[in-house]
């Protein structure tokens, strides 16, 4: 695993306490878990946005340090939920799922494409209709990002869930007839009345 991230337990609450973690750069979380119940944590952003990558994506597993008073553990943890001010976008609270790497986790992953469609060289266009899409497996066969190369789309061509490259160990718990990208047509202007006026 990459770095780890330190959640330290917190005991304020609030939202006064709530600006005073933002003024440090940290933000509320919670950790969930059979072995440890429920516990409130505050995390650095910027670690934690390290951690993650740069990317703020869920179902991703890092390696969580709990730092109590006078105690410590460590414990492997899925992203489970993020929130994000409506106005800024920036992150203002993340939920932890602590996991047991014998247990298998259900998580949402990244569906990435790749490639230029023979079809959109064609002057078709490339739609992306499923962004993410739900799995189970174990949290060490977790993979971060499923990648569809679509180069060989032409028009008319779909790429439905069944046809993702999904790695050994992981199941899909998306319907596999749901279409993940297809190429149409471009739309010609005059078959759109309703925009000449």
């Amino acid at each position: 695993m990459g770095a780890v991230l330190v959640a330290q337990v917190r005991t304020g609450r609030g939202k006064g306490y709530r600006n005073r973690l933002a003024a440090q750069g940290k933000i509320p979380a919670v950790v969930y878990g059979k072995a440890l119940g429920s516990v409130p944590v505050e995390v650095s952003l910027r670690d934690l946005k390290k951690v993650l990558g740069g990317e703020t994506i869920k179902g991703k597993l890092i390696d969580l340090k709990i730092v109590g008073d006078g105690w410590e553990r460590q414990e492997k943890a899925l992203v489970k939920e993020m929130q994000h001010n409506p106005l800024t976008g920036e992150l203002i609270h993340v939920d932890f799922h602590q996991v047991s790497l014998t247990e298998e986790v259900t998580a949402t992953v990244p569906v990435e494409l790749s490639g230029e469609p023979v079809g959109v060289k064609k002057g078709g266009v490339l739609e992306h209709f499923l962004r993410e899409v739900e799995i189970s497996c174990l949290p060490t066969a977790l993979p971060e990002v499923i990648k569809v190369d679509v180069s060989s789309l032409d028009v008319g061509d779909t790429i439905f869930v069944r046809d993702l490259p999904i790695p050994p160990g992981v199941k899909v718990l998306a319907d596999p007839g749901e279409v993940v990208a297809t190429v149409v047509e471009e739309e010609k202007e005059e078959e759109k009345p309703e925009e000449a006026s």
